[in-house]
């Protein structure tokens, strides 16, 4: 067989109508929409040698009407659906990308994949690929209530979606269905609500996806962003406001809250006229919700980045709303993501760039599903891993400095870090918030208790989830960068680099405070939060030495166990070629359970470790009973001015701590 040339008819689906269906048997239906499919699938020949790349070439290049369309913008998928018996207008109708993934059972076809057309599949009527073309817009059809149904909006023709942008819809944007209906249904739901996020974590291109969503439910839906008014007298003047409406969508505010037919509106940056800005327009809205309102059927779905309850003129209307949770990705959807991102970038110099299913659930642990950091990690992978990245090195690239300095210094999630000065209650009540709340759960932080948070969600540091009175960290990394920030030394602290593992442990313990040591385990702080602010104390001070004793040209990072896959959250981690884990305990808290993680098969198996050492920082009338491997005891003094440091096959070491003096 392997002498003949085989050549295998494919037959092309040439549209995906973006048409919204809610089930299977909604992309397979009987239909005279514009589309046909199956009238217009066409023949192309394909060897089993035939990469993905030729293969789009070859159906740009075959079809006239694809000509205007980049080669790298079409996306294959593999699939094997029935035509015999079918209508010639059939039409196969997909929201986004994941539908298609998910509901078709169908494959993306990425890099060289020519195992997908074996000899052994008969050739037949069937759909064997459906090509994806570029995302457009659609139609604007707002109806002025008071007008026929004739008198359309302005027509401004098809726009097409960028490939990729940093702003808005493009088309490496995925949504899961699961995800659509659950936000869809909430905005049926409620006339007028609030969805509010941190910058950065895709709120436009959600209301565009919606506005996009609802027209193709053949609604009247606008998006308009209010961005354009910011600073200007559009924002107290309602003449120029109406004229800002018209000239975006093609009618005034005031004609549309007017709307009596179905309509769905999606207003972006709403922050910008909170307070007292745009009275007429707050006005509006009051009336609306009022249960005297003749218009019923309007749905207004307002997007910015925080609520109005944070700014110091509150805004006088009550909302229904939703956070960040809305706009977080899915591990799925996070996947899916990654396999769209390889396949456009395989076309633009990056033939053999990849990412491991490892590397994969590390971006996701690393940002939690924000669409923005994923986006900006799946960058920073691609500049520095253009050919062929190893697994462990991307995984050690993810737990560098290297990535934190990249996304502090540029990423937009990150605008609030740079020239960031805090008062020192705000530090603190950051550091507190890091030390005793270690997972990703939400934390009561109400902002007449705590006025500092209204800034922190303002500046999206804080994200609000279900109510202002539960907030988290926006990401994971976030929580990462701001202990790197807040408990390491600073550059003028004075470094002593150490050359090997055994002496960058000393050093860091030497370094350490006692009498912030001491302030930190003082009566009042041991009563309110017991031994986990103890040991968390330990760290954080340990973790503050440490960054000023560590090797040239390597960092020291904290809890990198979730970069790693690792099921245990490792307390310090040393990159580059050293690979150095570092876990410290309290008291003997668990000596066994936390050296059975660095077992094989253990917790840590997945961290490439060279070296490793679990430090128990415990009293000194506290018995050892038996010296273990790895293991450093590190016995402290009532005034934590003096430690002694006893290992397996080394002699009794006194040190007296020098942080004061420093």
């Amino acid at each position: 067989l392997k002498t003949i040339l085989k050549f295998l008819e494919v037959i092309i689906a040439a549209v995906l109508q973006n048409k919204s269906p809610t089930s299977l048997s909604t992309y397979i239906q009987m239909s005279s929409a514009e589309g046909d499919v199956i009238r217009k699938a066409f023949l192309i020949k394909v060897s089993e040698d035939t990469e993905v790349s030729g293969l789009r070439k070859s159906i740009r290049d075959g079809k006239k009407r694809f000509a205007h369309i980049d080669e790298e913008d079409l996306i294959l998928w593999k699939v094997n659906i029935p035509t015999h018996g079918k209508d010639l207008g059939t039409v196969i109708i997909s929201k986004n990308n994941s539908e298609v993934w998910s509901c078709l059972h169908s494959k993306m076809l990425v890099f060289v994949e020519p195992e997908h057309f074996s000899d052994k599949e008969p050739i037949n009527k069937n759909i064997r690929i459906i090509m994806q073309l570029p995302t457009t817009t659609g139609k604007r059809k707002l109806e002025d209530s008071g007008k026929e149904s004739g008198n359309r909006s302005k027509k401004k023709g098809k726009q097409t979606y960028p490939t990729e942008s940093e702003e808005g819809r493009d088309s490496l944007m995925v949504i899961s269905s699961k995800r659509l209906k659950w936000i869809t249904k909430f905005v049926e739901n409620n006339q007028i609500s609030l969805l509010r996020s941190p910058p950065s974590s895709g709120t436009s291109t959600l209301g565009q996806v919606l506005r996009d969503y609802f027209e193709s439910l053949d609604y009247d839906s606008i998006y308009i962003s209010l961005a354009g008014i910011s600073s200007t007298q559009a924002i107290y003047d309602e003449g120029l406001f109406d004229n800002f409406w018209r000239n975006k969508v093609g009618f005034t505010w005031t004609e549309i809250s007017k709307c009596k037919k179905v309509i769905y509106v999606f207003i972006d940056e709403i922050q910008i006229i909170y307070g007292n800005g745009a009275p007429f327009f707050w006005g509006r809205v009051k009336d609306l919700l009022s249960s005297e309102s003749n218009i019923q059927n309007i749905r207004i779905v307002l997007l910015g980045t925080y609520h109005p309850t944070l700014d110091p003129q509150m805004t006088p209307v009550d909302l229904h709303t939703l956070g960040l949770n809305a706009l977080l990705l899915t591990w799925e959807e996070v996947h899916q993501l990654i396999i769209i991102y390889i396949q456009r970038h395989a076309t633009l110099g990056s033939p053999n760039f990849n990412i491991p299913e490892p590397v994969q659930k590390a971006i996701f642990n690393l940002t939690g599903g924000h669409p923005g950091l994923c986006r900006f990690i799946l960058t920073a992978l691609r500049n520095q891993f253009r050919e062929n990245g190893k697994t462990v090195e991307m995984l050690r690239y993810l737990a560098s400095s290297y990535l934190r300095d990249g996304i502090t210094a540029t990423a937009r999630a990150f605008h609030w870090i740079r020239g960031w000065n805090l008062t020192n209650d705000e530090s603190e009540f950051i550091r507190k918030k890091l030390i005793f709340y270690q997972t990703s759960n939400p934390f009561p932080a109400d902002c007449i208790s705590y006025p500092v948070t209204k800034k922190f969600i303002k500046l999206g540091l804080f994200s609000t989830i279900d109510s202002n009175e539960q907030i988290q960290f926006s990401a994971p990394i976030m929580r990462v960068i701001l202990s790197q920030r807040l408990f390491t030394s600073p550059v003028n602290f004075g470094s002593l680099p150490a050359k090997t593992f055994d002496e960058f442990l000393m050093r860091t313990i030497e370094r350490m405070n006692p009498s912030k040591l001491s302030e930190s385990f003082g009566k009042g702080y041991a009563e309110t939060y017991g031994n986990l602010g103890n040991n968390l104390s330990w760290q954080m001070e340990w973790y503050r030495t440490a960054t000023t004793v560590v090797p040239e040209g390597t960092s020291i990072s904290a809890d990198v166990g979730a970069v790693f896959g690792s099921a245990g959250f490792l307390n310090f981690y040393v990159n580059g070629e050293l690979c150095w884990g570092i876990e410290l305990i309290r008291e003997g808290d668990r000596l066994k359970k936390h050296a059975e993680r660095f077992e094989q098969g253990g917790e840590y198996a997945n961290i490439p470790l060279k070296d490793w050492a679990i430090i128990d920082f415990r009293h000194y009338t506290k018995q050892i009973r038996e010296l273990k491997p790895n293991f450093w005891y590190v016995l402290y003094m009532d005034n934590y001015e003096k430690v002694t440091i006893k290992r397996q096959g080394y002699k009794d070491k006194l040190l007296v701590l020098q942080g004061d003096n420093m």
